[in-house]
Formats: structure tokens, sequence, C-alpha cells
């Protein structure tokens, strides 16, 4: 039997690999960059650093840029399912809202595109 904890999400994460510079700001939490651990369908995984007074609560709602660079982001809206402090930094799982938005279904090319590199792209 394994230990380790049951899967909660409905859909598959994706592991947001080092090769890509993902990452996300919440314009809330003002202008920081915040890294993304994982992905799915139906959410997103991320940290937060450096906490101060900068923090997320549960079932809070809000919005999200999505970086896919430096300067290209989509902004979609999340609510907080999750949120976990380890000393300085916030691990969060949020779900998205507005899931009817363009945004959204832009984001759900992305993840497709992820599941094909995953699947068929080769490191050099």
């Amino acid at each position: 039997m394994s230990n380790a904890p049951a899967e909660r999400r409905k859909s598959k994460r994706r592991e947001i690999l080092e090769h890509f510079s993902f990452y996300i700001q919440i314009p809330k939490l003002g202008p920081a960059r915040h890294r993304v651990h994982d992905v799915s369908e139906l959410g997103i995984g991320f940290i937060v650093e450096s906490l101060g007074v900068f923090k997320l609560a549960m079932d809070e709602k809000c919005e999200l840029h999505l970086y896919l660079n430096q300067s290209l982001y989509l902004p979609l809206k999340i609510q907080v399912m999750r949120q976990e402090e380890h000393g300085d930094t916030q691990h969060v799982g949020a779900v998205f809202l507005d899931t009817q938005s363009n945004q959204y279904q832009t984001f759900l090319s992305l993840v497709k595109f992820l599941d094909q590199l995953s699947e068929f792209g080769q490191e050099a």
C-alpha cells in the first residue's frame, strides 16, 4: 500500500517543468511573481513567497495573471480552496472561476499543449 496522500482533484495535475518560465502574479497582492507548481483543467497550485501581510484566505476569490513569458499573460479568476503556510511561504490550491470566458478556453488549450509536449516532445 502506498503512503501517498489521496488525489483530491477531479482532473489530472500537470507539474510545471522547469523548462517553462510560467509564473503568476496576483494583482491584489502587488507586483511580486509567484511560482506555479501545477495546473489542471479545473485548478492551479502555486506558492506565494515572502508572505508578510500579503496572504490569500480560504474561499477568497481574486484575479490571477498566468504569465507565459515576461510580457504575455492570461487573466483568470480563481477561488482559493486550499492554503497552507510554511514559514514565509503560502502553498495555495485554487479552482478556476468564469470557465466560459475566452481566457479560460485559451488556458485549456495551453493544458492540452502541455500534455502533447510531455508525450511527444524530446529534450536535447
